[in-house]
């Protein structure tokens, strides 16, 4: 894709991607849509999590992704993403803060962390 926008650009898509897009039909999305794989495991309870929620977790980042896509009528958006970590150990709940990017490529919707987008 060749672009005037140094932000929308082809990110290679191999084996850092996972297609979600079976989950993203619930939440509007008509095309292909893939996350990366560092995103999906930010997603993923830890051990010591009681409630992980990764489902509920994804389908939420899927949702506010195309919500900022159809609010911003852009190609692409960022957004911050928050959910809580409920530890069994110590009981606590701390709030995990993920900084998302989102972007429309072709045929292809692409979700990830921010880091995920910079150029090599």
């Amino acid at each position: 894709m060749t672009t005037s926008n140094p932000l929308l650009r082809d990110i290679p898509r191999n084996e850092t991607w996972r297609d979600v897009s079976d989950i993203a039909r619930g939440v509007g999305f008509t095309t292909e849509v893939q996350i990366s794989l560092t995103l999906n495991d930010a997603l993923e309870p830890l051990q010591n999590e009681i409630d992980g929620g990764y489902d509920q977790r994804l389908y939420d980042c899927l949702w506010l992704a195309h919500f900022k896509l159809s609010l911003d009528r852009s190609p692409s958006a960022t957004f911050n993403f928050t959910f809580p970590r409920r530890d069994w150990k110590t009981e606590e709940v701390p709030e995990i803060s993920l900084r998302l990017r989102v972007e429309v490529q072709k045929q292809v919707v692409l979700l990830g962390l921010m880091e995920d987008f910079r150029n090599e």
